[in-house]
């Protein structure tokens, strides 16, 4: 068909003229209806709206830095306004606030006018708690320039514009400014300083280290002086604990704003000097000392002496001695825990005659009858069952390495099933028929499996003969009764069967014969390895055994784990049933030791933590800790005082403390801003307990109570300590103290009456032990023990193994291996009975004792030292007490006791270690940092007040929260270790818990209701 003949889907030409001039008429007159003058303005007041809302969100941002600065809030009020704020940002939650609040107020101000166009900006009033939430998520801030400028975004600003009354347009914007305002860096350095005064040493506290650095010199310096007989009595008080903290707040101040209160680095000098503290810091030769005393400005240039050093290698020795000892006698008579001597060789020589085998499916084939339908029932059944056994390449069963292999063997047991069931409908009759055919894998081993016994897991070869260390019989016979089982149940083929079917036989046990000469020879052997066991010994610092650092029995069994293998000497094959017995029993013995060891080192654990354990009222926290502080003090604190330096930005940060000093004396009201000036304000309060002064005390008592037996008891070797002490102080008197008199000669009864038990341990010993006869043994008891002049000396001689020694020897003779055993067991039963409570003395009489001669010593001495000598300097007095001392009561101060042993198992110990319980508490009434140099001067203040914000424009002001006072605790342990030997450490001048005057209020004020607002 040709185009012009196809008239199809054609348009009219006419109706194409007449659309297109509609179309046009209506395109014009849209043309006509818009003014783009109008649109251009609209366009320029929202610009110029936006421009204006950046200024006014601007003003607002140092408005609420300016404000929050001077007005913080740290801790949130249960208001409507204070339960928006977080708690873990609390600060920039409330800087936040006030951006909203300061933002919405100066947005009201934006007003652009364009002719007949207007343009606002405005952001929503809060009304309520949902409304005033939304308005602190409209604000986000962060810092820049470490802090000194803040950048603040505020989200959802409105911007209308109006013409003629009626709304033309609307748009929502996002404003971000900066503004050079060091508010964050002020907030976030206070925090930081909050944190060194009051965080852990360990967790970056500089108070805390600066504390235990301090004190701990200070201790260690006195208690080995006064351990060596210096007469010193007080060995910390809290005079150091107040110098101590002054100090580590000006040290925290330098590290968190690079300057320090100028009014308090000339307190602490004057404080310093009335004290003389910053001496004996000086002088102490610890490590981290020097940078405390730098901290400390010389009241005068030229006066410091040179350092006088205290060693810093003391160290103490530990051997497992005692441990190895105990173990030895305890194995050989069976008791404790740990298996026995003959039970370790009876295991030896035994073992299991069993069938060991590994089974598995290899084939299962199940075709089980199938029902001919619902209405079918099931009438009869019947099923034929059929084994074979047939033999197959031999495979032994997974075995341990010293399990002995009599015969193996591995089959194939095949088992058929054939079921018929018989099903009825009506009278009709059909059967079905299934089968089931499984094989199964069955790999034997006939064996000798030993007892398990203490040393590695070996092959022993030989084994089912003759032969090997000793040679003995070994497990001969056994493999003569295994190869028995074999044929009782019908060789391989019987026992898969068997098996397969899940039918093992029991395992039966036999014995093998000790071989000629073998108690001598394993007696002999283990004695040699108890005697390399017992010498071996650790040395290490007695300042780290102090602070729990180092444990010395743990240390010990650490080093005996490591050596255990090459103690053992276990061949790679034991040369027979005697080689393995022989490494059983010293893998046995080895154990015992180690747990010996364990149990002395929870010991020494349980003595070094008394101080945490005991202070029901104190955290004074595991002594480990002091380590590390004194560790981080010296990081924290450096080699030197640092000097002032500006913020890398150019902003300098001023601290500024009321009251400067922190002292422990309570401060008039009127002298601490927000006090009332009649009231009374403890910057700082503090407790120094020294938990053990005398022999024993309550703390002491909950860590030996499960030693000795009872509480309110102390140990054999302290009252006799104790009664030597008041016989040489009577001695240097003249026996003139009617009173002291009275206590020694009831301190000796108790004395004569605690030795009793062990005496008579000893007769036992020597009944069970020996054939000497009756009269031989009584006659060695007297000669030993009548050696010594009193109970005293009888006392010590049980608890220092001198009586043991010599009452073995007395019976057995010296040199022999009789002699070495005997005294062993009279050690160990010594042991035993100071374990008992009839052998401790009463801790009431013990301590009443001990004050009683060191009142009578300290008359004695204070009668001979003059007034000037009293008044004179420390070094003066200590000279001539010293002289005195020596001359008349040299031995009696030496033999007060203090302290507590550590490991306080009677008989041996490692030191002797005493605690300082040292807690102080401060407060600053106000604490305020001023920023200078290139930013706004800014004050940010901490005072305790309480912060009120009119949020929804009422005219009322809600409560906010409050910015807390600048406060900390510090708790710290101080721990002198000491060589066993001697009396010990400790204070002995009768002040045993000693406290500040506000302690008991707690530091700030005295009264809660003088602590008002400014």
């Amino acid at each position: 068909m040709r185009l012009a003949d196809d008239d199809r889907g054609r348009v009219p030409f006419a109706l194409l003229g007449v659309l297109l001039l509609v179309g046009s008429a209506t395109f014009s007159g849209a043309l006509s209806t818009h003014d783009p003058v109008a649109d251009r303005r609209v366009g320029e007041a929202v610009d110029r709206a936006s421009v204006q809302a950046d200024a006014a969100v601007r003003t607002a941002v140092g408005d609420a830095a300016r404000n929050a600065a001077a007005n913080p809030v740290t801790t949130p009020a249960n208001t409507t306004v204070g339960r928006v704020l977080s708690e873990n940002q609390t600060f920039r939650d409330y800087l936040r606030l006030r951006i909203a609040l300061a933002a919405t107020e100066r947005l009201r101000a934006v007003s652009v006018q364009r002719g007949d166009v207007n343009a606002s900006a405005s952001l929503p009033r809060p009304t309520n708690e949902t409304s005033l939430r939304a308005a602190l998520e409209r604000v986000s801030i962060r810092s820049r320039e470490n802090g000194t400028v803040l950048v603040a975004t505020v989200e959802n600003v409105s911007i209308d514009v109006e013409r003629g009354g009626n709304r033309v347009a609307n748009e929502s914007v996002t404003t971000t400014v900066g503004v050079r305002t060091p508010v964050l860096a002020l907030h976030d350095r206070t925090e930081a300083f909050q944190h060194r005064l009051d965080a852990s040493a360990t967790n970056g506290g500089t108070l805390d280290a600066t504390v235990t650095t301090a004190l701990w010199a200070a201790a260690w310096t006195r208690g080995w002086s006064q351990y060596a007989g210096a007469p010193i009595e007080n060995v910390v008080s809290n005079d150091h604990a107040e110098l101590a903290t002054n100090a580590g707040v000006l040290i925290a101040e330098q590290q968190t704003f690079g300057a320090t209160d100028a009014d308090a680095r000339g307190a602490i000098g004057r404080s310093a000097v009335q004290m003389g503290a910053k001496s004996v810091l000086s002088q102490t030769g610890v490590p981290a000392a020097p940078e405390l005393a730098n901290a400390l400005p010389a009241p005068n240039e030229g006066t410091n002496k040179p350092p006088k050093t205290v060693p810093s290698n003391r160290t103490l020795n530990g051997s497992v001695g005692a441990a190895a000892d105990s173990s030895l006698v305890s194995m050989l008579d069976g008791r404790g825990d740990g298996p026995s001597f003959d039970g370790v060789v009876s295991d030896a020589h035994s073992a299991t005659i069993s069938v060991e085998s590994d089974v598995r499916v290899i084939e299962d084939i199940d075709t089980s009858p199938t029902p001919p339908g619902d209405d079918w029932k099931l009438v009869d059944e019947t099923t034929d069952s059929d084994a074979s056994v047939t033999s197959a390449p031999t495979r032994t069963p997974a075995l341990d390495s010293d399990t002995i292999v009599v015969d193996t063997g591995s089959r194939v047991v095949t088992r058929s099933e054939t079921t018929v069931q018989t099903w009825r409908r009506g009278n009709e009759t059909i059967e079905t028929q299934g089968r089931t055919k499984t094989k199964t894998r069955v790999d034997l081993a006939v064996v000798v499996d030993p007892y398990t016994v203490p040393g590695p897991s070996r092959p022993i070869a030989p084994a089912t003969s003759a032969g090997g260390a000793l040679d003995g019989e070994n497990f001969a016979a056994a493999a003569s009764d295994a190869e028995d089982v074999i044929s009782t149940h019908g060789g391989f083929d019987g026992l898969a069967r068997d098996v397969a079917a899940g039918d093992t036989p029991s395992a039966e046990t036999t014995t093998a014969p000790r071989a000629p000469g073998f108690g001598s020879w394993v007696r002999t052997d283990l004695v040699e390895l108890h005697q390399r066991v017992r010498n071996r010994s650790k040395t290490v610092p007695a300042r780290d055994v102090a602070a729990g650092k180092v444990n010395l029995a743990s240390e010990l069994a650490a080093d005996l784990r490591a050596d255990r293998r090459a103690l053992v000497d276990a061949p790679a094959a034991y040369d027979g049933v005697s080689d393995r017995a022989r490494s059983a029993v010293r893998a046995a013995y080895l154990d015992r030791v180690l747990a010996e060891l364990d149990r002395r080192a929870n010991r020494t654990a349980t003595a070094t933590g008394a101080a945490s354990d005991a202070a029901q009222d104190a955290n004074v926290g595991s002594l480990s800790d002091a380590v590390s502080a004194e560790q981080i003090a010296r990081s924290a604190l450096g080699t030197a005082r640092p000097n002032r330096t500006d913020d890398q930005t150019g902003v300098r940060f001023v601290p500024d403390a009321d009251p400067m000093y922190l002292s422990l004396g309570g401060l008039s009201g009127s002298a601490v801003p927000t006090v009332a000036r009649d009231g009374t304000y403890h910057p700082l309060v503090a407790r120094n307990t020294n938990l053990f002064t005398l022999p024993y005390g309550d703390a002491t008592d909950t860590i030996l109570s499960p030693i000795f037996g009872a509480r309110h008891r102390v140990s054999l070797r302290t009252a006799a300590q104790t009664l030597l002490a008041a016989d040489d102080v009577l001695a240097g008197t003249n026996e003139t103290n009617e009173s002291l008199t009275n206590r020694r000669d009831r301190l000796e009864t108790a004395v004569t009456r605690a030795t009793a038990p062990s005496k008579r341990a000893a007769r036992n010993v020597l009944a069970d032990e020996t054939n000497a006869s009756l009269s031989e043994r009584e006659d060695a008891l007297q000669t030993v023990f009548g050696r010594w002049d009193n109970p005293a000396n009888d006392a010590l001689a049980i608890t220092n193994g001198t009586a043991a020694r010599r009452l073995a020897t007395e019976v057995a003779g010296t040199g022999t291996a009789e002699a070495d055993i005997l005294e062993l067991r009279l050690e160990a039963a010594f042991k035993a009975a100071r374990k008992n409570g009839g052998s401790t003395v009463a801790q009431r009489l013990t301590n009443r004792t001990v004050e009683t001669t060191r009142t009578a010593r300290q008359k004695a001495v204070a009668g001979m030292a003059t007034d000037a000598a009293m008044a004179a300097t420390e070094n003066a007095v200590t000279n001539r007490v010293n002289e005195t001392l020596k001359s008349r009561f040299n031995s009696s101060f030496k033999r007060v006791p203090a302290g507590m042993p550590v490991a306080p198992v009677p008989g041996y110990w490692y030191a002797t270690v005493n605690v300082w319980d040292v807690a102080v508490a401060g407060e600053f009434g106000q604490f305020r940092v001023h920023a200078r140099g290139d930013t706004e001067s800014l004050t940010y203040a901490r005072d305790g007040s309480s912060v009120a914000l009119d949020w929804n424009g009422d005219g009322l002001a809600e409560t906010v929260g409050r910015g807390d006072r600048i406060s900390f605790d510090v708790e710290t342990a101080i721990v002198v270790a000491v060589p066993p030997s001697g009396v010990g450490v400790g204070d002995i001048d009768g002040d045993a818990d000693e406290r500040s005057e506000g302690w008991k209020g707690g530091s700030g004020c005295t009264v809660p209701a003088d602590c008002r607002e400014p």
